[in-house]
């Protein structure tokens, strides 16, 4: 099968250029023609003026081609030939982040001041300042997940959509870690034209949660992020020991009660979110040990992670060749100054002559 003009060049639509170059040595031929009859006319000084003019007008007929040639390859090179393959270094990606944040009505406990979901709205907020480059998404799950922000590189955005996030968010009540990693994963899928395993390292999932997996689903989830080589960070919100929700309804405060009537206890489940992270080769940490932990995964073990596959990874695509029909061009100009110096010193020995 015949490769396409595409396929060679990259430039194809310069090919016009190579167009004109019999034009002009056409044309040319014919200028040197129609001067050669005008000498051959008004010449009358003997043979050695003949002599000369014949090697004249065959030095111009040779200057001509050589131009022409010169003008074909200068073409050639306008058009950029690419074949052979070579392979590049890809220094740099953004990364997609897609983070999960638990919106049950346990993320309401005031064990982490002024309640875990206020204070992991602010830590993903505080995320959104400090990125560079790389994309942030949002699914809100409880007894079920929703993406609720696609990944975006407007932080701007990001943060204004964070902000309005609370139980109301999903319809379903509970908390489904399962689900939430599996939206998680669809979202990063969908954003990409094929799947591959080596992808993952460019994509992370970071899971905001108190760790309460009602459903069980969540270490299983994890184990289908890994097999597609993403990884999933968990952050812990909440006291081990427990707290009680606090709901305000009609401008007054009171405590979740179970069916029995009793007060719910919500306690951070450390142990989960530990092996759920580590079935990823992720990391849990609590977000009351540090500060502003999502920017300290971040720094610490998402951008160190995503530069080492940068400095790693290597794109295989054609090899430029303009180079060598350009220096054939420079090569065929330079014939033609010197076709132009031996002219002059047959012009001036007809002189002496």
């Amino acid at each position: 099968m015949i490769a396409s003009p595409a396929e060679w060049f990259e430039r194809p639509q310069w090919w016009p250029v190579l167009a004109a170059v019999p034009v002009f040595i056409i044309l040319a031929l014919w200028l040197n023609g129609r001067r050669r009859a005008n000498i051959e006319y008004f010449m009358s000084a003997g043979r050695a003026a003949a002599v000369c003019g014949d090697v004249s007008n065959r030095i111009r007929a040779v200057r001509i081609f050589v131009a022409g040639a010169a003008l074909l390859f200068a073409g050639i090179a306008l058009l950029d030939p690419v074949f052979g393959d070579e392979f590049r270094v890809v220094e740099s990606r953004g990364i997609d982040i897609l983070l999960c944040v638990d919106v049950s009505r346990s993320m309401l406990a005031r064990d982490l001041p002024p309640s875990r979901l206020e204070r992991a709205k602010r830590d993903m907020q505080a995320l959104a300042d400090h990125v560079r480059g790389d994309r942030l998404g949002c699914v809100a799950f409880a007894g079920e997940a929703k993406l609720t922000i696609p990944l975006t590189q407007d932080m701007d955005t990001f943060r204004g959509l964070v902000d309005p996030l609370d139980p109301a968010a999903v319809r379903k009540g509970g908390t489904d870690l399962g689900k939430a990693v599996d939206a998680a994963v669809e979202a990063l899928d969908s954003n990409i034209k094929v799947k591959d395993p080596a992808l993952g390292a460019h994509e992370v999932i970071l899971l905001l949660t108190d760790g309460e997996d009602l459903e069980g689903q969540g270490l299983a989830a994890a184990k289908r992020a890994s097999a597609r080589g993403i990884t999933v960070h968990c952050i812990g919100f909440g006291d081990t020991r427990g707290s009680k929700i606090t709901l305000q309804e009609d401008g007054s405060e009171s405590f979740l009660k179970n069916e029995r009537g009793d007060e719910v206890v919500s306690a951070m489940d450390a142990d989960s979110l530990r092996k759920l992270a580590a079935a990823t080769g992720g990391e849990f940490i609590r977000a009351d040990a540090m500060p502003l932990p999502l920017i300290e995964l971040y720094e610490k073990r998402i951008v160190p992670k995503a530069k080492k596959t940068f400095e790693s990874e290597e794109k295989r695509e054609k090899k430029h060749r303009f180079q060598w029909p350009l220096m054939a061009a420079l090569a065929l100009a330079l014939i033609d100054l010197g076709l132009t110096d031996r002219n002059g010193i047959f012009t001036k020995q007809s002189r002496t002559a």
